[in-house]
């Protein structure tokens, strides 16, 4: 049994790595990405206007987490996409994954139909909001240092596929050795 928890900014892979994992291993997926563009919608927002007032209302920010805490303590065979799941589920499999920042743009430009520079634009004021809210309400300086994962994966030029097979080559290494632990 295994709880995973994905690490990524906007235009990492988080989501289709966090799919295709789940799809492989057989595992439940829960990505609170949904949660937040389904609260958007409900509020008549788009996502980024939502997400700015996020950043001076933290109601939904810690509606979202204790939703991910309660998951993650009542669930096994998971893999939960979130910026800070790796914090509220903390007995679980932490991937990282990263990427260039110009590719990560034009990720996100493309998911959501928008041009480079606006997601650009978007992108840095949605991560440096983010850092303010982790600070201000968790007291997390520092939301993703590389030592608190047990594995860290660049994106940027390697497919959803081969990132997939990585984390579970990794997996299986972890459990063959805790079990010659035994």
């Amino acid at each position: 049994m295994a709880k995973i928890t994905i690490f990524g900014l906007s235009g990492t892979g988080t989501s289709s790595v966090g799919k295709k994992l789940a799809a492989e291993l057989g595992y439940a997926y829960f990505s609170p990405s949904k949660f937040f563009r389904d609260k958007a919608t409900e509020l008549g927002m788009d996502f980024y206007a939502f997400d700015a007032l996020v950043s001076v209302d933290s109601k939904y920010d810690l509606e979202l987490d204790k939703m991910i805490e309660e998951y993650g303590k009542n669930n096994d065979n998971i893999v939960v996409e979130s910026r800070l799941a790796w914090y509220f589920i903390p007995d679980s499999f932490k991937v990282k994954l990263f990427c260039d920042f110009e590719e990560r743009v034009r990720r996100v430009a493309g998911r959501d139909k928008v041009t480079v520079e606006y997601a650009r634009d978007k992108t840095l004021k949605r991560e440096a909001d983010g850092v303010v809210r982790y600070a201000k309400t968790y007291s997390i300086t520092d939301f993703a240092p590389d030592a608190l994962f047990d594995l860290v994966i660049d994106s940027t030029i390697t497919s959803v596929g081969e990132i997939v097979k990585e984390i579970t080559e990794k997996l299986r290494r972890n459990l063959i050795n805790s079990l010659d632990g035994i």
